[in-house]
């Protein structure tokens, strides 16, 4: 598993390397982007198209990485209240057992063990 996964970041870079390779004339251009919104007018500086696609990127995995912590902090945090509540339980079940029945057990356990 642990070579597939390697396996995939390389292709990945490779395929983005080519991305950029050839369309090298297009990324190289500037733009400027806007925001209008509730009367509030924003306008970035000029940048390279291929910073933005790269800030894209960037932004997009620290946010799936964000999302995956926080479900599996959550996962965790489950995981301990139904062990805690399988514990219960089974203690409850242990003490509704009756008693006569490991008594009786042990009893026909011992004289087993004296008829041999």
């Amino acid at each position: 598993m642990k070579y597939l996964k390697v396996l995939g970041l390389v292709a990945l870079f490779f395929f983005s390397m080519l991305f950029f390779v050839q369309n090298h004339d297009i990324l190289i251009q500037e733009l400027a982007l806007e925001l209008k919104v509730f009367g509030l007018h924003y306008t970035t500086e000029a940048v390279p198209f291929y910073l933005i696609i790269l800030m894209s990127f960037v932004i997009g995995s620290l946010l799936c990485t964000l999302y995956f912590f926080l479900e599996r902090v959550r996962m965790a945090r489950q995981c301990r209240q139904y062990k805690k509540q399988v514990d219960a339980l089974e203690s409850e079940v242990a003490s509704l057992r009756p008693k006569t029945m490991e008594d009786s057990y042990t009893t026909t356990e011992s004289t087993e063990n004296i008829q041999n």
